[in-house]
């Protein structure tokens, strides 16, 4: 049986724990915290009775599982106790979560995934559920990639000095220091007593937070750690001044991961920081006992804290709604804590800093090398791209912007935009114009919806506090289309999807003789035809490719343009802009037939990291007898899939029907409009979309009903 089975967990986890640990592999290489014992026991001591285990069985196996537990009218969470820093969601796809909605009991109308890692989280993009992102937390974690002395040397002068202070006066106060693992089981037990006595001695023994034997805690850490300690997978560190003990760790792991779970330390010895003496040594140990690993600490790192870490990242809650009317009143509505201040316990210190820069030039390397990136996904991601849209389009705009989101001083995702106006509204816009194919936020691999969130609510602060956002056109299918959508909400802005245009392509496979060979025949009769005749007359064909020909290629492309049936360019600098960066970087194919000596079409053609993209063409009406707009598509066609290797050739803007006859496949490309509802001007613009909206959701409905 398909779909969804609900089963009260703690009568039925244990019986599922084996194909929960198979879905756990699959998905985050069996990640400890996800791992069953870890799991079956939070629900075995933290459990009420009314958990429920949600399980996804997909096509002959179970793709899907988490449990959760009712928050109130119509609203369920994650369940997780304090204990457990991250929440396991168990799902091959996303697209599950709207059906589970739609199965757990009564009306539920809302599902809050809490404390999230992204790195072990499904793939958002096919989720077509509304999804607010709430900042929780900001972790820590170190690779042991490379050898100790190298991290060591890495960290900050203060903490390296400050750790050989700690040593010296360990040894003139408390004697000589040592540090025991344990890892068996009953070793373990004993070491969790001593772990107990000494964290009682301190603050959390006075708040009764304490592990101890006769409390919740500390029979879930015994059961816990025993069931870990089994397959050799729990240690406890100690390190001892003398015969005393002063500080204790425990963690989970498996051969590449250790998560360090807790610790304490004898607090009456806080002058030579027994803690971090700790803290040294156990890294030191992960780097020669897992080589290639990390260390995770899931806990909301303080400066301090972090001075140790190689990598920072952020730990969100995300709130998952039935449909876009729900989310749409939950954002107008006072009960969302929009303001991403308001919605993360920051413990005095936040690695994350938003930057603004004028152009490109006065960006930092860091964010370029972020462009780096992304020009490999699209080469109008690219810096320079940017750069020649700037200098010849707005060059004498002043809302030129690019908001750069640092974490911990390394760039993760940078939004270029327009703060533009319109009469009374104040918008932020992607910087782009019709010049542009297809626009994106520049999002790092370890790029999260909370600092593209950061950026969009800095743009608008900016701007006097924006009425509109408009992004467009964009790929739908692309994870920075759902992290737009769920960072617009995220801070309380209400956004709308709406459809920009088709985008044909073709996915190359073969030689060119295998890709005429499936086009129709008229095309190719057309071609051999009107080949002969063009050939016969003294028509050529020619590919500019080099730098040294870009000045004679703009003259040629010009001349055609200007003889063809097209307007003139309005920004007459971006096409010689775009073709000599085009040039620089290697990605020029500029197609030119001649006849007679003179350039009768022209089309510029760009080749970069495997994609060719036909950006734009031209002909002299008066050789249309030759077709010489078909004849220098076939070349260019002939040139990228035979000498450039390309994998697609992408006719980018709109579904003209010639287009149809060189490509085989469509997408599209849509735009995300978002408005301001503490605004007098955002407010206004909601009415007409809100019924669209509505609109369009019971066509939808009708649709799948009949269908």
């Amino acid at each position: 049986m398909m779909g969804w089975d609900l089963k009260p967990a703690r009568e039925h986890f244990p019986a599922f724990a084996e194909a929960w640990d198979r879905l756990n592999a699959e998905l985050y290489a069996s990640h400890p915290m996800f791992d069953s014992r870890f799991v079956g026991s939070l629900l075995e001591h933290f459990g009420n009775g009314d958990e429920l285990l949600c399980i996804h069985h997909g096509a002959g196996s179970v793709d899907g599982a988490l449990i959760v537990r009712p928050r109130g009218r119509g609203r369920w969470a994650l369940f997780l106790p304090s204990q457990a820093q991250a929440g396991a969601v168990m799902l091959k796809n996303a697209k599950l979560l709207e059906t589970l909605l739609l199965a757990l009991p009564g009306y539920a109308w809302s599902l809050d995934l809490l404390s999230i890692d992204p790195l072990y989280s499904p793939d958002w993009t096919q989720l077509g559920l509304p999804r607010i992102v709430m900042p929780h937390a900001n972790t820590m974690a170190i690779s042991t990639r490379g050898d100790f002395a190298a991290y060591w040397q890495a960290r900050p002068k203060n903490l390296r000095h400050n750790i050989s202070r700690y040593l010296r006066r360990a040894k003139q106060v408390a004697g000589a220091i040592s540090v025991h693992c344990f890892t068996k089981p009953n070793e373990i037990a004993e070491a969790l007593k001593r772990y107990g006595v000494l964290e009682s001695a301190g603050w959390k023994g006075e708040e009764g937070t304490a592990i101890a034997p006769d409390n919740a805690q500390g029979r879930f850490y015994t059961d816990m750690l025993g069931r870990f300690g089994a397959t050799g997978q729990a240690m406890v560190m100690e390190l001892h001044a003398g015969e005393r003990l002063v500080a204790s760790r425990l963690f989970i792991g498996h051969p590449t991961m250790w998560i360090a779970l807790k610790t304490t330390y004898d607090e009456t010895q806080s002058a030579f920081a027994p803690g971090r003496l700790l803290l040294h040594d156990m890294i030191e140990r992960a780097f020669n006992e897992i080589p290639d690993g990390s260390i995770e600490f899931y806990t909301n790192a303080t400066r301090d804290q972090a001075d140790w870490a190689t990598s920072l990242r952020p730990i969100p809650h995300h709130q998952i709604l039935r449909n876009e009317p729900i989310a749409t009143a939950l954002i107008t509505s006072k009960s969302l804590p929009h303001r991403l201040a308001k919605n993360q316990n920051r413990n005095a210190f936040d690695p994350l800093q938003i930057h603004s820069f004028p152009n490109v030039s006065s960006l930092p390397s860091s964010a370029l090398e972020l462009f780096e990136q992304a020009e490999t996904r699209y080469p109008e991601f690219a810096a320079g791209w940017f750069d020649n849209l700037h200098r010849s389009v707005f060059a004498e705009d002043p809302g030129m912007r690019y908001y750069v989101a640092e974490r911990a001083g390394k760039a993760v995702a940078i939004l270029p935009v327009r703060l533009a106006r319109y009469g009374l509204v104040r918008r932020v816009e992607a910087l782009g114009n019709f010049y542009t194919s297809l626009y994106s936020p520049i999002l790092g691999d370890d790029a999260t919806e909370v600092e593209l969130a950061a950026l969009l609510e800095t743009a608008s602060r900016n701007h006097e506090g924006a009425h509109e956002m408009r992004f467009a056109p964009m790929d739908p299918e692309a994870p920075a289309y759902a992290a737009t959508l769920a960072a617009l909400r995220s801070i309380g802005w209400i956004p709308f999807r709406y459809f920009c245009f088709g985008n044909w392509h073709l996915p190359v496979s073969g030689s060119r003789q295998d890709y005429f060979q499936q086009r129709e025949g008229q095309l190719r009769n057309t071609i051999k035809r009107k080949g002969k005749k063009f050939a016969a007359a003294g028509g050529t064909l020619e590919i500019i490719t080099e730098p040294t020909q870009a000045e004679a290629a703009i003259a040629d492309f010009i001349h055609v343009y200007s003889r063809s049936w097209k307007k003139p360019e309005p920004y007459p600098e971006f096409i010689p802009g775009l073709i000599c960066w085009l040039a620089a970087k290697g990605w020029l194919r500029l197609g030119i037939a001649r006849f007679g000596g003179q350039p009768i079409a022209a089309q510029l053609w760009i080749v970069a990291h495997g994609k060719a993209y036909i950006y734009k063409l031209a002909y002299d009406e008066a050789h249309a007898q030759y077709a010489p707009g078909t004849l220098l598509t076939a070349h260019l066609m002939e040139h990228t899939i035979d000498r450039d290797r390309v994998r697609e050739v992408d006719y980018l803007i709109g579904d003209d029907e010639y287009k149809k006859t060189w490509m085989s496949n469509r997408r599209e490309r849509w735009g995300i409009v978002a408005f301001n509802p503490r605004t007098f001007q955002g407010a206004l613009q909601l009415p007409k979309q809100i019924i669209g909206q509505v609109i369009r959701l019971t066509r939808e409905k009708k649709e799948a009903q009949a269908g």
